[in-house]
């Protein structure tokens, strides 16, 4: 793959519950950051927006873009049929402005083929639960979820756990026990503005954010 910009694309991955997405959120806090909206064919949840949190489109649809080879990546994170997929165009214009960060946010599986199949230099990072006790009880809070849904996403969680503290290549494991702390030990290591880790937490940062992919 060519080079597609000279701004910086950082790949991000975790387990449901991690709270890497309210890090993300965080991240935004510095206009040099743009975050990667994702295609899925799973249906929107209630509070969802399509376009903000994903573009939603028919099976038909994605196949297609699959086709025209639209997309840089592409996952069925839990087999369950629900498809997702990060597209080339918003690539191109997340890494367009030097000193641009583009934030991805991946399975586990899709960072290493992005990271191993593209070529392109990237820092990979995994947002890591302090325990997976921790990370049992915060996906039991946000109950959305029955208890076999979450029996399934914990079950991935330790084995993405594993391979991440065992990638041979080195993806960075961030442990989410606080908040501010994670956020600013990734701001310091992106070089980003230290306003987005003192930033006041808020209510999607206690970990009960929905927008997971499922």
């Amino acid at each position: 793959m060519t080079d597609l910009g000279p701004g910086q694309l950082v790949v991000i991955c975790g387990p449901s519950g991690s709270g890497k997405t309210s890090v993300i959120e965080r991240l935004r806090a510095d206009e040099r950051v743009s975050v990667s909206v994702s295609v899925t064919t799973r249906p929107p949840r209630a509070d969802e927006v399509d376009g903000r949190d994903y573009h939603f489109v028919t099976r038909e649809r994605f196949l297609e873009m699959l086709a025209e080879d639209a997309f840089v990546e592409t996952c069925d994170v839990f087999s369950n049929g629900h498809l997702y997929g990060s597209t080339y165009a918003g690539l191109r214009e997340g890494l367009a402005r030097p000193g641009s960060v583009y934030i991805m946010e991946v399975d586990l599986r899709g960072m290493r083929n992005l990271r191993d199949e593209s070529g392109l230099p990237m820092i990979s990072l995994f947002i890591a639960p302090p325990s997976l006790d921790e990370l049992e009880q915060r996906l039991r809070h946000r109950a959305t979820e029955t208890d076999e849904q979450i029996t399934r996403r914990m079950n991935r969680a330790r084995e993405e756990m594993d391979e991440a503290s065992n990638d041979p290549k080195g993806v960075r494991v961030i442990v989410n026990t606080d908040i501010d702390q994670a956020v600013a030990e990734i701001v310091d290591l992106l070089g980003l503005d230290n306003s987005a880790a003192l930033a006041p937490p808020r209510a999607a940062d206690e970990d009960t954010t929905t927008r997971t992919q499922s």
